[in-house]
């Protein structure tokens, strides 16, 4: 009986392993509803004086704790702000969404032409995520 149940055992942590969902991306949400995605590899936290401080590749983003209301991992990154307000015409500065920068665009309809992929388009202050099927 034991021999058997150290079997069942064995079967189960590999079939388990197989179900095993990647969740890649941190994910923080404002209160007023605007999320903002961090790749997790690599992403360092702390917190200070009321603020969550995020550092990766060497770009650090702070938030106000006040300003949160959750934080949750994703298998896919979520919108940075809302990608209309980004969408106006004039040029955007267009980032992977490890931060690398891909160049500038005229207007986000452009991003199409890079191909494939999650991009992270920004104007002034106003930040969004395209995703390019």
């Amino acid at each position: 009986m034991k021999k058997v149940l150290t079997i069942l055992a064995f079967m189960f942590m590999f079939v388990a392993e197989g179900f095993a969902i990647d969740y890649g991306f941190l994910t923080v949400q404002k209160q007023d509803g605007t999320e903002q995605s961090f790749v997790a590899t690599g992403l360092k936290l702390t917190f200070s004086n009321g603020t969550m401080i995020a550092e990766q590749n060497g770009t650090t983003t702070t938030l106000a704790l006040s300003e949160l209301s959750k934080m949750f991992f994703t298998q896919t990154a979520t919108s940075v702000e809302r990608a209309k307000t980004v969408a106006e015409a004039g040029e955007l500065s267009v980032y992977t969404i490890d931060g690398v920068a891909k160049g500038k665009v005229s207007n986000a309809l452009d991003v199409q032409k890079m191909g494939r992929g999650v991009y992270i388009i920004k104007q002034g202050d106003k930040t969004a995520k395209i995703v390019v099927k």
